[in-house]
């Protein structure tokens, strides 16, 4: 017991007093006590207590209680318009899959429950009362940054394959370091990243690539081999490099940079580590120099494949293929030529389009990291200029209608074409716009 004072919402002190009034041990738990401690906002609250989940529901019975996962004795109390989860101490029974425990077993211990747990910062209880529980030395850990099992490492990863991604995101969310045998066991029992749901991978996954270090992030899980078991295909851009040209590092040491110098959103940063995933499946060696022709179209069809096999929402495929087509296309400070790209991307997408170019371009070496690339601030300038004068940039804003053309005789795909050619006109000159001079362009063309 640690004498540490938490700032803990009222709603979890009500709960833990009363747990108290009826002389039942209750103490948070886990990741809202590491967060806490670090001066993190938690996002979730979690009690762990010594009452079984009947005995949670009767006392509780005055609140609204939501069976979350009775068989492993959860159960979330709903106060104050804030969910609690209470989980009865419980020892873990045998794994069988490398992810749950085929049975659990509750204890009256709250030792026995915090040894099951996957590493020490998260093996930490608090009580406003007794302060912090500290069975594993996890404040040790806080305080030097390091990543450390509970207990024997490769018993956890055993356990549950799923903790050796935890582990690389906590380590580049928060920026620590692993102790050793931490680090040993995840390469060794990298295999197990097999057996888990590609959707749980995936929600790690994003956790790492939107860190202040996802670059660390995504070199750790190089490092330990852990991309052969979800997206193998990283791993023919490792060290494969770019001769001939303007680029300093290999694909996969150019992805990872531009990954980190583009906004922490997930599209952009899958995007940036993606952006050149077509290059070795396309390349030629021409005079000495590398040279990979079609590599966007390529790594465009490459990443849906990836992204797909990851469970990833058909909205975020679609944006992450499209900026990786697009990401060589050229981007000019003019009015003509992005009222062109907002014609095929939206403004949305051209916004996107400039963030993955700004960190490709510097991605590219040390020297074009440090460059400001004014121009990026100057496409801005203008794509917001368009914007905020409503220029025509889409056929929804043609001054006519397909029920125009269709009025004057044209059918099928004429009606298409013809909007299409008027648009062109209107992207070079948006004052055309009107629909009496669109009209008369065709039967001056037709």
């Amino acid at each position: 017991m640690i004498d540490v004072k938490m700032q803990i919402p009222w709603q979890c002190e009500e709960i833990l007093k009363r747990f108290a009034a009826h002389g039942i041990q209750a103490y948070l738990v886990g990741g809202c006590v590491r967060d806490s401690l670090l001066g993190k906002e938690p996002k979730d609250w979690d009690i762990c207590t010594e009452a079984l989940p009947e005995q949670v529901i009767e006392l509780f019975k005055d609140y609204k209680v939501i069976l979350t996962g009775l068989q492993h004795g959860t159960v979330t109390v709903m106060t104050g318009g804030m969910p609690v989860e209470i989980t009865t101490y419980r020892i873990d029974g045998e794994y069988e899959d490398n992810r749950r425990p085929k049975e659990v077993f509750f204890t009256r211990s709250l030792q026995e429950d915090l040894s099951r747990r996957d590493f020490t910062i998260n093996a930490l209880a608090y009580h406003p009362d007794e302060g912090v529980i500290d069975c594993f030395d996890g404040l040790g850990d806080l305080k030097r940054g390091v990543i450390r099992c509970v207990g024997d490492a490769a018993s956890r990863y055993q356990e549950d394959g799923l903790r050796i991604m935890r582990a690389v995101r906590f380590a580049c969310v928060l920026n620590f370091q692993f102790e050793p045998e931490t680090e040993r066991a995840i390469r060794e029992y990298s295999y197990l990243l097999r057996n888990i749901a590609r959707e749980r991978i995936q929600v790690e996954f994003d956790k790492i690539l939107t860190s202040s270090w996802a670059a660390y992030g995504l070199e750790t899980l190089a490092r330990l081999d852990c991309f052969p078991y979800f997206l193998p295909e990283i791993c023919h851009t490792w060290q494969f490099a770019q001769n001939g040209g303007s680029h300093q590092y290999d694909i996969f040491t150019h992805s990872v940079k531009a990954v980190a110098l583009a906004p922490p959103e997930v599209v952009l940063r899958l995007t940036m580590l993606l952006h050149d995933i077509g290059k070795p499946f396309v390349w030629k060696q021409q005079q000495d120099k590398d040279c990979f022709d079609g590599h966007s179209e390529a790594g465009a069809a490459l990443a849906g494949q990836m992204l797909e096999r990851l469970r990833y929402d058909k909205k975020t495929i679609a944006q992450v293929q499209q900026l990786i087509g697009q990401h060589e296309r050229m981007l000019l400070p003019d009015e003509i030529c992005l009222r062109k790209a907002v014609a095929d991307l939206g403004f949305d997408g051209v916004r996107n389009l400039i963030a993955v170019k700004r960190a490709d371009v510097r991605a590219h070496s040390d020297a074009m990291a440090r460059l400001p690339l004014e121009v990026f601030d100057q496409i801005e300038t203008i794509l917001n200029q368009i914007e905020q004068r409503g220029d025509c940039c889409s056929l929804k804003q043609l001054a006519v209608s397909g029920k125009d053309l269709t009025a004057l005789g044209y059918k099928g795909r004429q009606v298409g074409e013809c909007l299409n050619r008027l648009l062109q006109l209107v992207l070079e000159e948006p004052a055309r716009n009107e629909r009496e001079w669109l009209l008369e362009q065709l039967k001056t063309n037709s």
